[in-house]
């Protein structure tokens, strides 16, 4: 059978299909001026008036009001700001005709996928796309999701669409819900988001096990099956010491368990929860006097995903 996972990659492969042969619709905030962006005012008939340039880190056009009132040009469109332009220049020119362009939004600041997804990325946004199309791009979920993407939205750089739940903040989407076709579940994703495919709490199978590692909590999970899943009991393993390093809210304990008895049915098989540390001694060893610390430590590498231009 397949994985939850492979069913979710050939939805977002199938999604990715119909995004770049369909026509896109874009919504009405997307062609707004955002940070970064190099706008261009043109007064018809007078080049002196003329003026390009950036914004201000509060978002106004830097330097145009010196042709009178400073002009607000963030997260509005053109025609809006066109209109603010004409009122600074009706104290020096009669009835100016003022039109206002984009004309490079190449520095706007990009949204950026990462966690639980087979190739994170920064993309460079040139047109409107959502977050079904960029897990797509990305090559679909992996096995250690935990169900949700996070989805946080600064108050700065980013222009919200219309269809947006929240105008900045963090909302989160389940992912049963985006592959069911719910539309709340697909938004329009904004320069300069950060996106997470939220990982599962794991659970750390070590010691005497063929393969120690982490494995995701995403589903209910027995002391049996957990050991199965790390490649079963080693060699060196003595599967009737297994001790199972447990914290909640606070408290540190500590809880043996016999894989024979569990086996035999005389003992009952625990059930695992996220976090925990499931140790089968080795033969011969010596338990430990502390419960064993786990390195996990994550640097912010969000800087150093490749750059995907989406066009």
């Amino acid at each position: 059978m397949c994985s939850f996972a492979a069913v979710v990659v050939l939805f977002f492969a199938a999604a990715l299909s119909h995004a770049v042969t369909a026509q896109t619709f874009a919504p009405d905030r997307f062609d707004a001026v955002h940070s970064g962006d190099i706008v261009e005012v043109d007064v018809e008939g007078s080049l002196d008036h003329d003026w390009r340039g950036g914004l201000t880190p509060e978002g106004f056009l830097n330097g145009f009001n010196e042709f009178g009132d400073p002009v607000k040009a963030q997260c509005r469109m053109p025609s809006e700001i066109a209109a603010d332009a004409v009122k600074a220049l009706s104290s020096t020119l009669r009835d100016p005709k003022v039109n206002v362009f984009i004309v490079d939004r190449s520095k706007r600041q990009p949204a950026i996928l990462d966690g639980a997804v087979r190739s994170p990325h920064r993309y460079q946004i040139k047109r409107p796309v959502r977050l079904r199309e960029l897990i797509a791009r990305s090559g679909g979920i992996t096995d250690s999701s935990g169900g949700e993407v996070s989805v946080f939205r600064p108050e700065g750089p980013s222009c919200p669409a219309p269809d947006a739940r929240e105008q900045s903040g963090r909302f989160v989407i389940k992912i049963s819900d985006l592959v069911n076709g719910s539309p709340d579940a697909d938004p329009f994703i904004s320069p300069g988001d950060l996106v997470v495919v939220e990982k599962a709490l794991p659970i750390y199978a070590i010691g005497g096990v063929r393969s120690p590692r982490p494995i995701p909590s995403k589903e209910k999970v027995t002391l049996s099956r957990l050991i199965a899943m790390a490649g079963g009991v080693a060699k060196d393993g003595d599967e009737r010491r297994v001790i199972i390093y447990r914290r909640d809210k606070g408290q540190s304990s500590r809880i043996e368990a016999d894989l024979k008895k569990i086996a035999a049915g005389t003992e009952k098989d625990p059930e695992m929860q996220p976090l925990d540390i499931v140790e089968v001694m080795t033969k011969g060893g010596s338990e430990r006097k502390y419960p064993p610390e786990i390195a996990g430590a994550i640097s912010d590498k969000h800087a150093a995903l490749p750059l995907v231009v989406i066009e």
